[in-house]
């Protein structure tokens, strides 16, 4: 399995100097199978640098929403697919406390945007679809899993089966939560996460930030790192990086981190990067 990261950073785009090595797009991680199956991961403004993938692909577009805020849905409109006659769209909406799954196509009205949701020539399915912990639904080569996150308006965490790995894409989840979002507790996190060959997940805030920060629905990079501890995952892409965070204070933790010796394998996300999971 092939994953490949074209947005990396939480809550709003952040383009610059500072940002320009591990980037500045929100979330939009696309996977693609041995057999050359795709599923994409959120639809922030990386999803625009997406759509080159997609030039070529003649099958169904599956798009994953881990919830509805703006940074994950902002890149939908510039995704340059969905104005291509006969090219086909399932979106799959997260498991929101509000009931709100057309909020990905509801950008594209009113005075919003020029081009209406109505007026596009690709046809898009919106597909509800009942995720669960306990039992994996198919789609295409992927078997998807499925967990509430702990964030503002909640959301869905997916873990994820494909080529016989096991990807956990948990993006914008505060593990120590308060009770406003707390769905899953910090155990059942690791039992979620267990084993995984990738875990990306939320690292967005350093401890001392946190005085400031707790509520808001991201973890800081220590609990991460537990996590993927307790968890025994094999590697652990930190994700979701602060709007705030520069390149050379992301390098700086890259090194701290490397002095602890972790045992498991890790990397703060790099927009464009790209890696293959094997057996």
């Amino acid at each position: 399995m092939k994953v490949t990261f074209y947005g990396v950073r939480g809550s709003i785009p952040t383009p610059g100097p500072d940002t320009a090595r591990y980037g500045g797009n929100t979330p939009c991680v696309v996977l693609q199978s041995d057999s050359g199956q795709k599923l994409i991961l959120d639809a922030g403004t990386g999803l625009r640098l997406a759509s080159n993938e997609f030039e070529n692909y003649n099958d169904t577009i599956h798009i994953l929403l881990s919830h509805h805020h703006w940074d994950h849905l902002q890149g939908f409109p510039f995704f340059s697919p969905i104005f291509k006659k006969g090219v086909n769209i399932t979106i799959y909406p997260g498991s929101t406390t509000l009931n709100h799954d057309t909020a990905i196509l509801d950008q594209m009205s009113k005075s919003y945007f020029p081009v209406k949701f109505h007026q596009l020539p690709s046809t898009i399915t919106l597909k509800k679809t009942n995720f669960s912990v306990d039992e994996g639904i198919e789609v295409g080569d992927f078997v998807i899993q499925a967990m509430d996150m702990n964030h503002p308006d909640g959301g869905s965490a997916y873990r994820i089966k494909c080529d016989n790995q096991i990807l956990v894409y948990a993006t914008d989840n505060e593990l120590t939560a308060p009770d406003s979002h707390r769905f899953r507790t910090v155990q059942q996190w690791g039992e979620f996460c267990a084993n995984a060959d990738l875990l990306i997940h939320d690292a967005q805030y350093l401890d001392h930030e946190m005085s400031q920060k707790f509520g808001w629905g991201h973890s800081p990079i220590s609990e991460t790192l537990n996590l993927a501890h307790n968890a025994n995952v094999k590697m652990l892409s930190l994700f979701s990086h602060d709007p705030l965070r520069t390149d050379e204070e992301i390098d700086d933790l890259t090194a701290k981190i490397l002095k602890t010796n972790p045992d498991f394998s890790f990397f703060f996300a790099k927009e464009g990067q790209s890696l293959i999971l094997r057996e």
